[in-house]
């Protein structure tokens, strides 16, 4: 089973939404490749923390990349059931026992955004109540039970407040969704593609794709997508760099303007990435990322979309590209006072919903960084 099967696994049996066949599945995994002779959890934490123990005894830091994957799948469960997060230097050195970080506590983002219509009224989605919420010249916006944003076109049968008796849909008119530092939202769009939106990102779109020759959104930030197939009518991503155009697919977007590098990594169909002066075309798998010229190279489509399912997932990464990323979710300004630990690599997996004390003391087990936090400042500095 791969790492992508386990989360959703896992995740569904966090939430009680996991159907017995899952559960089953679920079940045999653990088994064979944690535990073999081990029980189907009924209470979590303990489980948890006896999973941690012997994870503590048996697991040396990793010397390859083969060795850490099949550590992480072991580790998984801890991880995802919430319990922590474990991270492995892959920096030889001396590993330190843990700081104690007992200060200001930060809890985890979760589900936030600002929807902004057409007529510049902002809607507060994290206070909205579910059900209906705004009706637009022919399209009903709706906030569903699972947090969910949806747009659909009006029956002309309808008899809805505010329509004005009118059911003509304006196909010049965008609405905005934004979320800010430690939010995230999904969006279903008025064509049925849905979006997942990650922390600190923007989506602007038309209120309705009727009409147009092109289905063109606009991105900053990082957004997951997938695409209702319409041959007829291209699907386009433009960002301030870059356009994504598919047809129908699944595929991340990764465009923050304070990141050197905009990463597209396609898990379904096909897409084309274009630039004033360059092109390329990606198959399943495949990444691209956009300095100054197209670099495209095979994927680890799961560290990809991991934000999307609940998680981080690292893989060799730079301290400041994670601390980039948790300064995002977790709503934080970080700094370093020694710049050369911005350069020292991790590997990691962990949910991203748990408090940032628990993050951070495992990452100061297992390099030489030490993290304080001061207010809503997480400061980075050497190990003395």
């Amino acid at each position: 089973m791969d790492q992508e099967r386990i989360y959703i696994l896992i995740k569904k049996y966090r939430e009680n939404t996991a159907t017995a066949a899952e559960r089953d599945e679920l079940l045999k995994w653990y088994r064979e490749n944690a535990y073999q002779d081990a029980e189907f959890p009924e209470n979590e934490e303990a489980v948890g923390e006896a999973m941690l123990a012997r994870l503590n005894r048996e697991t040396k830091p990793v010397k390859t990349k083969v060795h850490y994957f099949k550590w992480v799948a072991a580790a998984s469960v801890v991880l995802i059931l919430g319990i922590a997060g474990v991270f492995v230097s892959k920096i030889t050195g001396n590993k330190a026992a843990t700081q104690q970080l007992t200060k200001n506590d930060i809890p985890p983002g979760g589900n936030k955004a600002i929807l902004t219509l057409a007529n510049g009224k902002k809607i507060s989605l994290t206070d909205a109540g579910n059900g209906q919420i705004a009706n637009q010249n022919g399209i009903k916006v709706t906030k569903a039970a699972n947090g969910q944003l949806v747009y659909t076109i009006i029956d002309r049968s309808e008899n809805l407040p505010g329509a004005a008796g009118s059911n003509q849909i304006n196909t010049s008119d965008f609405n905005t969704i934004e979320t800010p530092k430690g939010g995230q939202y999904q969006v279903v769009l008025p064509d049925g593609s849905k979006v997942w939106l990650n922390a600190y990102t923007s989506l602007k779109f038309p209120v309705s794709f009727n009409s147009q020759k092109e289905r063109r959104v606009e991105l900053s930030g990082e957004a997951y997508f997938e695409v209702t197939h319409n041959k007829e009518l291209p699907f386009r991503v433009v960002t301030n760099r870059q356009t994504v155009e598919v047809l129908g697919t699944h595929f991340d977007v990764n465009a923050y303007a304070d990141d050197a590098v905009t990463k597209t990594t396609l898990l379904q169909g096909s897409v084309r990435v274009t630039t004033a002066s360059s092109k390329v075309i990606l198959i399943p798998g495949q990444q691209a990322k956009l300095t100054n010229t197209f670099d495209v190279s095979e994927a680890n489509t799961t560290e990809a979309i991991a934000w999307k399912n609940g998680y981080f997932n690292f893989d060799d990464e730079k301290l400041e590209n994670i601390m980039r990323s948790v300064s995002r979710w977790y709503n934080v300004d970080v700094v370093f006072e020694d710049q050369s630990l911005k350069k020292e690599t991790f590997g990691a997996v962990t949910t991203r919903f748990a408090n940032i004390t628990t993050l951070l003391k495992m990452m100061e087990q297992t390099g030489d960084a030490r993290f304080s936090i001061q207010g809503n400042t997480i400061t980075v500095s050497k190990r003395k």
